[in-house]
């Protein structure tokens, strides 16, 4: 794409985002996506697909704004602990805010709840990769004790899975609402068990 279809699209997103919010997802429609973009439907159909297609592009927009958000939490300088809890807090209280916004369409979505899980996958990647740059650095500054490389890579896809797993179950099913506080003592078991 070039440029400046990158920028429709981007336009195309950020308008349809306000859609989504009003109506949730069950009852928006291509046409109501048009209308609030100011493109015509051939032009929403050069980018898009469906209104799951555009659904989709929100929300891996949205997920690459929160890894950004909670990334920032990452400090060297901080314990692995510091930065586990920082960085899973910070992700979480950003989607409770996303969450908040499209209350319409997380509630249509808690129909199906697979249907939530794709949505949320987008930065799998990006939090495993931060999150076992966490890890290396602990056992670089002596802070945990070494781990084999592989053992490195599974204790960083077993962290994330298992804050995903928190974390549906904070925002689908309105469980531990001091997550915060609970997030800190898991993680708190998870490093000592480390040392």
């Amino acid at each position: 794409m070039t440029g400046q279809q990158e920028n429709i699209k981007e336009e195309i997103i950020l308008s349809s985002m306000k859609v989504f919010e009003t109506y949730g997802f069950a009852r928006v429609s291509m046409q109501d996506i048009s209308k609030a973009c100011g493109k015509g439907r051939s032009t929403l159909y050069y980018y898009f697909t469906s209104k799951m297609d555009v659904f989709d592009a929100i929300a891996e927009y949205l997920c690459q704004q929160v890894f950004q958000v909670a990334s920032r939490t990452y400090n060297r300088d901080a314990s692995l602990e510091d930065n586990l809890v920082g960085f899973l807090q910070a992700k979480l209280r950003q989607i409770n805010l996303i969450t908040k916004r499209f209350h319409l369409a997380f509630e249509d979505m808690k129909s199906d709840p697979a249907l939530m899980v794709s949505k949320t996958r987008y930065m799998l990647d990006d939090e495993i990769k931060l999150i076992r740059e966490m890890i290396e650095l602990a056992i670089q500054k002596e802070e945990i004790q070494a781990l084999e490389e592989k053992d490195v890579l599974f204790l960083s896809e077993m962290l994330v899975t298992t804050s995903r797993c928190f974390e549906q179950e904070v925002l689908l099913f309105d469980r531990f609402p001091d997550f915060e506080a609970r997030l800190s003592w898991l993680t708190s078991i998870c490093v000592r068990g480390l040392r």
